[in-house]
């Protein structure tokens, strides 16, 4: 017979991620995940294991994690957009953020926001995922 588990809260006693579902399903949850302004001074909006952003520069952050990861095998996927302040239209088409994968750490993230002319740019709106075991 199934039973539910209902709490507000799951975390381990030293407020990591637990392994609901046991180790084998780890590779499957989102480790991280950020939706940040990164325009003037960034601001996270919204986070989960993400204690802060290092602006590093135009459209190039540094995620830092609150609870590192197991190891530097770790996917990320995320998305840039901007509102243009004058006509207030989305200017999210053709762009992405990307992963300097050669400056990963286990604590920490560079990411890029890149839009389709190949520049980078200081952005409204940068959401990032993070998946790892």
């Amino acid at each position: 017979m199934a039973s539910n588990v209902v709490s507000d809260n799951f975390e381990t006693g030293s407020g990591g991620v637990p392994q609901l579902g046991g180790a084998d399903r780890q590779a499957q949850w989102c480790k991280a995940w950020v939706n940040f302004n990164g325009t003037g001074t960034v601001a996270i909006r919204g986070s989960f294991n993400v204690s802060s952003i290092t602006d590093n520069g135009t459209g190039n952050y540094t995620v830092n994690f609150t609870t590192a990861f197991a190891d530097v095998n770790y996917s990320m996927s995320g998305s840039v957009g901007s509102t243009d302040a004058v006509s207030g239209m989305w200017l999210g088409s053709g762009s992405n953020v990307g992963a300097f994968y050669n400056n990963d750490t286990v604590s920490s993230s560079k990411v890029q926001a890149l839009f389709a002319s190949g520049n980078t740019a200081d952005t409204t709106h940068i959401k990032a995922m993070f998946f790892s075991n």
